[in-house]
């Protein structure tokens, strides 16, 4: 968090030194500083996010969407939300344009959503190899989902080569 406060604050003195930003509005904004974590760290604020884009997305697209299934709600409280809040908009966005019953299924999200959670992977792999073949693919996914599909960032991230990372997309059949 402060991390993210003290790189804002460095922007802004730049902006400042540069004459691109006036000061006075800089210290009337510079009243209090609000710090939201991320969305991954605040789990209890997905649902009520969720209903409200429901809500949004059905009235546009003119459908009778009323909620969402037990099994979609399940899958996006799993899910880690790199692109925050307005992942999750478009992720509801999306199941509202392309779903086409009451509620939001499944079946209505992304892909990467449906992928089992990891306690279900678990108990399906019966040898060692089995197991350790899954998680290296999960992680590997869930790296470049992360990366924003940037390969290299992904490798950096997984602490291996981009060479290596290339030869496991193939491998596990990750490619896009």
């Amino acid at each position: 968090m402060r991390d993210a406060f003290r790189k804002t604050f460095f922007v802004f003195m730049k902006m400042l030194q540069e004459e691109k930003f006036r000061p006075d509005l800089y210290y009337r904004l510079n009243v209090i500083s609000i710090v939201v974590p991320p969305l991954r760290q605040r789990k209890e604020d997905i649902p009520p996010l969720i209903d409200h884009f429901i809500k949004k997305y059905a009235a546009r697209e003119k459908k009778k969407i009323t909620g969402i299934t037990r099994e979609a709600m399940a899958a996006l409280l799993h899910y880690s939300f790199p692109g925050n809040v307005r992942e999750l908009e478009n992720i509801i966005e999306r199941a509202a344009v392309l779903g086409e019953g009451e509620y939001l299924t499944l079946a209505d999200l992304p892909v990467f959503l449906r992928e089992k959670p990891e306690a279900e992977l678990e108990e399906e792999a019966f040898s060692l190899t089995e197991k350790v073949k899954r998680l290296e693919a999960r992680e590997i996914k869930r790296a470049l989902l992360e990366a924003n599909g940037v390969k290299s960032r992904a490798a950096r991230a997984l602490g291996i080569s981009e060479r290596m990372l290339s030869y496991k997309i193939k491998t596990y059949r990750l490619g896009r």
